[in-house]
């Protein structure tokens, strides 16, 4: 690719398989180079490296200064219920509206675990680097209705309209998207981080000895992951295993990522402007073809 800005478009969540539905993306890979994209594990990740060629972020959410504290003199809005919650969610974003970094909600977080985090994405990473489109309706959708819903169908239906009268160098997806088959629940302690998909602990060698023996490890994995500060023992659930109660959702969600990017559900989408035919990448190869750095 040439030196100029590249104009990417993202379609949060789209699996290569929603290409049934998209009448237009699928006949561009008659003639353009595309294929299916390994994002690795966790969340955010796969988009850093993409731009970046190199990401530690495994979540959303770590451990190191704690510059959420001042969130702990606010544990007494709980009692307010939603509303409450609601203006934790202004009170976390407000200072990253300010400094232009992108906005997230604090789900059911506790506040006594939250003041104790950071925050590892700042301004979205793909706006330093290029003219960008972001279509997030496939990611809500695919929570709440499940990926072969009828709802997911007429979402990649418009996008794929829009985007045929777009111009583009790269479209391209963060992650696929599997459907929950089975419910499992992970221990609490002091210090942890309870995902959908993944339960992260910090604690003496002892503490997470015991931890270790209650983990449903018959539906997932131990991960090593050399930045402790996303937790000193990860669980990681299998694809389509979902962790609940978790610190995200009220109630279960119909489908979620962030699993293991090389299984089948996992799988992102790519579509570079350039003749070529299919080859499916890795996140990190298909960054060498791009070099935005």
């Amino acid at each position: 690719m040439d030196k100029r800005k590249l104009k990417v478009i993202m379609i949060d969540a789209f699996k290569p398989s929603y290409l049934e539905y998209a009448p237009y993306l699928r006949s561009l890979t008659k003639k353009y180079k595309w294929g299916e994209l390994d994002m690795g594990i966790g969340h955010w990740r796969g988009v850093e490296v993409l731009f970046k060629g190199e990401s530690k972020n495994i979540a959303i959410f770590f451990k190191e200064k704690g510059k959420l504290s001042y969130l702990k003199y606010f544990r007494w809005l709980k009692v307010f219920g939603k509303f409450g919650r609601f203006v934790v969610d202004v009170l976390f974003n407000l200072p990253r509206l300010f400094r232009g970094y992108e906005l997230f909600r604090t789900g059911d977080i506790p506040l006594k675990m939250l003041s104790k985090l950071d925050v590892s994405i700042d301004k979205h990473i793909a706006k330093k680097y290029c003219e960008f489109i972001y279509f997030g309706e496939l990611d809500y959708l695919g929570h709440k209705y499940g990926t072969r819903s009828f709802e997911i169908m007429n979402a990649v239906k418009e996008i794929d309209k829009k985007i045929s009268e777009m111009d583009f160098d790269l479209i391209f997806s963060d992650h696929g998207m599997a459907d929950v088959e089975k419910l499992v629940s992970v221990p609490l302690s002091k210090d942890c981080f309870i995902d959908s998909d993944m339960a992260r602990y910090w604690g003496e060698d002892s503490e997470l000895r015991g931890i270790r023996l209650k983990l449903p490890t018959n539906h997932g994995r131990i991960i090593e992951w050399d930045d402790k500060r996303f937790g000193d023992l990860i669980f990681l659930a299998n694809t389509g295993v979902l962790i609940y109660p978790n610190f995200w959702d009220k109630n279960p969600v119909k489908a979620m990522h962030g699993y293991d990017g090389k299984h089948k559900d996992m799988k992102a989408f790519y579509l570079l402007k350039k003749e070529g035919e299919r080859k499916d990448l890795r996140v990190e190869e298909l960054h060498e073809i791009l070099t935005f750095s």
